[in-house]
């Protein structure tokens, strides 16, 4: 629990401490993005997400520092949490570099996978819902965590877009992975694996840069992550779930993502079939509240069943309803009704 603990601190810390002199560097330099869902149009610095990313790898090196002079040996498992971070990063900072088309944004995610096949993480069983555990054998390195890992940074990239809603996505479901090794060792003095123990340091590195970024990401933005930020906040979080095989947890986390991707599919059937406009961002009216063309993402539902969600309002709401699935889901995990 202490390491959880130093690591968030130092993530937290090393935002807090460069962030602000990135906004002002990404200002001069003009790197700025329009920010979408206000009425004037404001710019603002995008791409501070690489403070986010090194915020996360700097963390995790210092407890790989303290360990292996402590134990001896390198841990594998943070050793490939931390490739897989700094690939999704490199990525991203291409991606916002070159425009990638869309496919290349889905397919290119699996890249980042490989350190964590290549170290062998985690374990061959799933504790799947409803069904049990099963031993996947080689189908889990090699499908299972190519796939996961590629779904999380890709649904994690494409449910954004408002201010703060990535950050305190994120610090949410990094908290629950944290608070679900805590108590579970509080509370029932059981002894977690090593693998949790892994898990529980990366999202801690995840959960103390996640509330630093929301401090300058929250509305008003005042500086935005990119897909720097975005890809290695989803490679975080995936390793997570996987060096801890949290696989009941990870269905909960990701539940409305996966509902966004597919509202997303049903959207992109929409406009193929009608012929109308693709549009991709809300519009905002004068009072700051959002018109939407339908119900197509999960940031639009609320705008398009109320005139009154303005993109704060809306951002408190999804967070509040991914608070109820993560923590509801670490109280029926701890405490289970059947």
């Amino acid at each position: 629990m202490l390491l959880m603990l130093m690591v968030a601190l130092v993530s937290f810390v090393i935002v807090v401490m460069f962030m602000p002199g990135t906004i002002r560097m990404l200002r001069e330099k003009d790197i700025v993005g329009i920010d979408v869902h206000k009425h004037n149009k404001p710019e603002v610095p995008k791409g501070g997400g690489f403070v986010f990313l090194f915020a996360i790898v700097a963390s995790i090196l210092v407890v790989i520092g303290v360990t292996t002079f402590q134990e001896g040996n390198v841990n594998p498992g943070l050793l490939a949490a931390l490739v897989s971070i700094l690939m999704a990063g490199m990525i991203g900072l291409l991606d916002d570099t070159f425009d990638f088309r869309n496919r290349t944004k889905v397919v290119l995610p699996l890249v980042a996978s490989i350190p964590i096949i290549a170290m062998q993480v985690g374990t061959t069983k799933m504790d799947i819902p409803l069904i049990g555990t099963i031993d996947l054998g080689i189908i889990y390195p090699l499908i299972v965590v190519p796939l996961m890992m590629t779904f999380i940074i890709d649904s994690t990239n494409m449910y954004g877009g408002m201010n703060g809603l990535e950050s305190i996505l994120a610090a949410i479901n990094a908290s629950a992975i944290v608070m679900f090794l805590v108590l579970k060792t509080v509370l029932f003095q059981d002894t977690i694996s090593s693998g949790q123990a892994d898990a529980g340091i990366v999202a801690g590195a995840l959960l103390g840069a996640s509330i630093g970024f929301l401090i300058f990401n929250w509305y008003p933005a005042k500086v935005l992550p990119g897909d720097v930020g975005r890809l290695a906040l989803g490679a975080t979080i995936a390793s997570a779930l996987i060096l801890g095989n949290m696989d009941r947890l990870a269905v909960m986390l990701y539940a409305p993502f996966m509902f966004n991707f597919l509202l997303y599919l049903i959207y992109r059937v929409h406009v193929k079939r009608t012929g109308k406009e693709w549009t991709k961002f809300a519009k905002p009216r004068e009072d700051g509240t959002l018109e939407v063309v339908g119900p197509y993402t999960m940031y639009w539902l609320l705008p398009h069943l109320s005139k009154k969600v303005t993109e704060r309002l809306n951002v408190v709401m999804l967070a509040l309803l991914q608070a109820l699935l993560a923590y509801g889901t670490i109280y029926l995990i701890l405490f289970p009704v059947f």
